[in-house]
């Protein structure tokens, strides 16, 4: 395939080793200069975002696209060049540079999706559509990328970044003899079956898992962001748990974020037909407080969950459910 100016010296396999060089470049970047301000989600499949930067000061989500270049051209300049097709949402963010050494480059272009579209060259080739934007690593100058140029060190100023408080670790007050830290995986991973199985959201995992988002849902049309905390409440014959705690001092509700209760029954290595979908700004009404933790109490194997009924979803419509959630 013909591709426009300079990257047919690109071999689709070095494309790609390079940009995942950048790309975890730049999270790297975003993580240690926000020194846990912003926190990253990666996409387990991919459908156009590379990753997602969780914003914990106001709890916004920014879609992250990644370009990069390991050298630069004979003119001093990194030119990108996507096809028009990948610029999914307007909205989302462009983050593009060239890898220097064991670093990224000086500066960085950062500019959201309909920018990008609406400065860069426009060539079309065998029918498709190609932008290329072509830019110097230095401050100042009249390139009408300049504006958009931010300082490698300034990368996580440039998402709003401020220093978080430092994440206390989880208390699962599991009982003796059970794995919960095994269980509580175990959750985490019906989940994401459950939400793939909607064909309109493209899930996302928190790395590292720091913070109240476990699983991240993004509709490929309407851009909302749902985020879900699991819990995962096990029981056997030795062993009933009926309570799912919550630390109050690291918990941060959000209109965005639910909270997802699942039954685990041991005895039958299975899960119950139902899940309770909680709205994260809804815990503190339900949920009773003890010392630094809120507690919620459930029935396990019961269809009813005393005053939490009103939150109770079949498991199987649980993809469906979030989907079809407003905007």
């Amino acid at each position: 395939m013909v591709i426009v100016e300079g990257d047919v010296r690109w071999h689709h396999g070095q494309t790609l080793a390079a940009g995942q060089v950048v790309e975890f470049k730049v999270w790297a970047e975003l993580v240690r200069q926000s020194m846990g301000g912003l926190h990253l989600f990666l996409p387990l499949r991919d459908m156009g975002i590379d990753g997602v930067v969780h914003r914990l000061a106001d709890g916004a989500y920014l879609p992250v696209q990644v370009k990069g270049r390991t050298s630069l051209t004979a003119a001093g300049q990194v030119h990108i060049t996507v096809t028009a097709s990948s610029m999914v949402d307007d909205a989302a963010l462009v983050v593009a540079t060239v890898v220097d050494s064991d670093q990224l480059g000086r500066f960085v272009l950062v500019v959201d999706e309909a920018t990008f579209r609406s400065l860069a060259v426009h060539d079309t080739v065998e029918g498709r559509e190609y932008l290329t934007a072509a830019f110097a690593l230095h401050e100042g100058g009249e390139s009408r990328w300049a504006p958009h140029l931010v300082a490698r060190e300034s990368l996580a100023e440039r998402f709003g970044a401020t220093v978080a408080a430092a994440a206390t670790a989880e208390d699962w007050r599991a009982a003796p003899g059970v794995d919960r830290g095994r269980e509580g995986f175990l959750g985490e991973m019906e989940v994401v079956r459950r939400l793939a199985e909607a064909q309109s959201l493209n899930l996302f995992r928190p790395f590292p898992d720091l913070e109240t988002v476990e699983v991240l849902s993004r509709h490929v049309s309407t851009h909302r962001f749902i985020g879900l905390q699991v819990k995962t409440v096990g029981w056997d014959q030795a062993h009933l748990e009926n309570r799912v705690y919550v630390r109050r001092s690291s918990f941060r509700p959000a209109a965005s974020t639910f909270i997802c209760v699942l039954g685990w029954n041991r005895d039958s290595s299975r899960f119950e037909d139902d899940c309770l979908l909680i709205p994260s700004v809804e815990l503190a009404s339900v949920a009773r407080v003890d010392g630094e933790w809120m507690v919620l109490e459930v029935e396990p194997g019961s269809a009813k969950h005393r005053r939490l009924d009103r939150y109770r979803v079949s498991l199987p419509s649980l993809g469906s459910t979030v989907e079809s959630m407003p905007a």
